[in-house]
């Protein structure tokens, strides 16, 4: 016996267990599994080629086709794979795939969109058990309709729910839960009969945590400026409102069968597309709040401050200075404050919680140099907030709709140099997060240090209401200690109260925290302006994020637009 044969069965087994793997993965994963194929294929090929050179063969002729052989049958064997996993184990996954651009659009197979047009698609309720959507026959065909739209006005509602068209596909929940409202999953017994019997098929319905009051709400306040708001149960995680502006009504998709004239009514669903996707449009189809990539200003000053926290040997948070100019490196030009003389209002000494309250840029610039790119960087990862090439393959930050990770640069090496890492400690260098992301920040202050797995659908029913599933609250990790988050909440607090965001105490009936930000983005154009905030503050129930493109400053605007959401949360309690 050869020795080389010892090796067969442990080279095989890696072989399938690379295949095995890589079959598995979920189709973001594509490059990833056919990377697996090629290196699982050929190991496997070499074992197969390695046994037939064991044996000895008739003549070199025989040999050499055993070889060939080998070859073509391991090429037919990864080609059968790969149709394997398109055909029967990614088949439904890539059959309702949806790929969003960056404005928003959505690209997806209508195939399954035409195939249930006969089926009573699932309702989408909100957590009252308010009806946002359901399913009617009208002539055979079902039709999507929106009970509140005689209530509220829908495009509050457009991006969250999404559209469901035979000639545009779907996006949204309607898009992410297409198989539990067609029943396609979750049902699959009762889809079985109805093919038999040839009965109508009912999908699941979905139960959110969206409040339809809220929503309509905040979306009213945020009213014609564009941006995007988010309030949060920090306990939970629960998303209670989700608010992108401007947006989009679903029903204005929807043709109705029973139309008198069919040609105008599909003429009229195909101008408000093309009004949708129009250049000057505003891109209404983007969910800003979870796919909107912004600078954050000084609302980052919040993770800047809990690294201080909790690296405070480097940080020293109690040691610091406000001058009016920093220069982190001696080549570069100096970091400066949005405010002359910002110290003197500060006073001496410093405090941590006095130059955020303040706001003080040079301030933060300091820490984050202090820290150094590494300590910095693993604290802002702790928030989902990732260098380039550290953000998890086929990372989603809210996995009911599409979103975007929050990045704390875009190039990789970019916190390198000292004055980028300044840059950064005050919200600026290439920072680009969600409003989503902000709110999460916020409420993990507010959850005493653990952030939560934001969510937007409670439940999933059948027709006959028992439970398909239930979501649960899910702690992500703990990103500070309990101590470091109850300091934060006292430096939010003093923010609302004698810093810069004192005005959102004029709004609240009950003691609130927050920050704001004032984002620089493109030269010339007017900055824009956030404001994270959490309330209220001794027990916190929500935490908000609001973002008002080129809203100007962050404690004006934004500051006034977080106290009102707080107080519409607070009213429809």
């Amino acid at each position: 016996m050869r020795p080389r044969r010892f090796w067969h069965a442990p080279v095989l087994v890696l072989a399938l267990a690379l295949l095995g793997y890589g079959i598995s993965l979920p189709v973001e994963q594509e490059s990833r599994w056919l990377l697996l194929l090629w290196i699982g294929g050929p190991l496997a090929g070499f074992v197969l080629i390695s046994r037939l050179s064991d044996t000895p063969p008739e003549s070199d002729l025989a040999r050499t086709v055993a070889r060939v052989g080998a070859v073509v049958i391991v090429g037919f064997l990864m080609l059968s794979l790969q149709l394997l996993r398109q055909q029967f184990v990614q088949a439904g996954v890539i059959s309702n795939y949806v790929v969003t651009s960056a404005d928003g659009s959505t690209t997806s197979n209508v195939r399954p969109v035409l195939a249930t047009q006969r089926v009573l698609r699932g309702a989408i309720l909100d957590r009252r058990g308010r009806t946002l959507a359901e399913s009617v026959m009208v002539n055979g065909i079902a039709r999507r309709t929106y009970p509140l739209a005689s209530q509220y006005d829908m495009t509050a509602f457009g991006q969250v729910l999404g559209f469901f068209s035979p000639r545009y596909g779907q996006s949204g929940l309607e898009a992410t839960y297409n198989a539990y409202l067609s029943g396609e999953r979750g049902n699959e017994w009762q889809m079985l009969l109805s093919e038999w019997t040839g009965e109508g098929q009912r999908g699941n319905s979905l139960t959110l945590t969206l409040d339809a009051e809220l929503q309509a709400r905040v979306a009213a306040l945020l009213g014609d400026r564009r941006g995007a708001v988010v309030v949060l149960d920090p306990r939970s995680g629960a998303i209670l409102a989700l608010v992108s502006r401007p947006g989009f009504d679903p029903g204005q998709l929807v043709v109705d069968p029973a139309a008198p004239d069919l040609a105008a009514e599909r003429r009229r669903v195909s101008d408000y597309w093309a009004q949708l996707n129009r250049d000057d449009s505003g891109q209404p189809l983007l969910n800003r709040a979870t796919q909107g990539r912004y600078p954050p200003g000084s609302t980052f000053k919040t993770v800047t401050a809990v690294a201080v926290l909790e690296h405070p040997l480097q940080g020293q948070p109690n040691q610091i200075t406000c001058p009016n100019e920093y220069f982190p490196q001696p080549d570069a030009p100096p970091i400066v404050n949005a405010v002359d003389n910002l110290g003197a209002r500060i006073g001496e000494p410093a405090t941590l919680e006095r130059v955020y309250a303040f706001s003080c840029n040079t301030a933060f610039a300091q820490y984050a140099v202090r820290l150094g790119a590494d300590r910095f960087a693993e604290v802002a990862q702790r928030f989902n907030i990732f260098l380039p090439d550290r953000v998890p393959a086929g990372f989603r930050p809210l996995r009911d709709v599409p979103s975007e990770p929050s990045l704390l640069a875009v190039r990789p090496d970019f916190l390198d140099q000292p004055r980028a890492l300044a840059d950064t400690g005050y919200g600026q260098g290439q920072l680009l997060v969600t409003p989503l992301q902000m709110a999460l920040v916020a409420a993990a202050i507010a959850n005493d240090g653990v952030m939560m797995q934001p969510y937007l659908v409670q439940r999933v029913t059948r027709p006959d209401g028992s439970e398909v599933w239930r979501a649960s609250p899910n702690g992500i990790r703990r990103v500070m200690s309990s101590g470091n988050a109850r300091r934060m909440r006292d430096y939010m607090a003093a923010v609302a109260q004698y810093g810069f965001g004192s005005i959102i105490s004029q709004f609240v009936p009950q003691p609130v925290g927050g920050k704001s930000g004032t984002a620089e983005h493109v030269p010339g154009a007017p900055p824009h302006a956030w404001f994270i905030a959490i309330g209220p503050i001794d027990t916190p129930r929500y935490a908000v994020a609001v973002i008002i493109e080129q809203g100007g400053e962050g404690s004006g605007a934004a500051a006034r637009l977080a106290g009102e959401v707080l107080a519409a949360a607070f009213a429809v309690e």
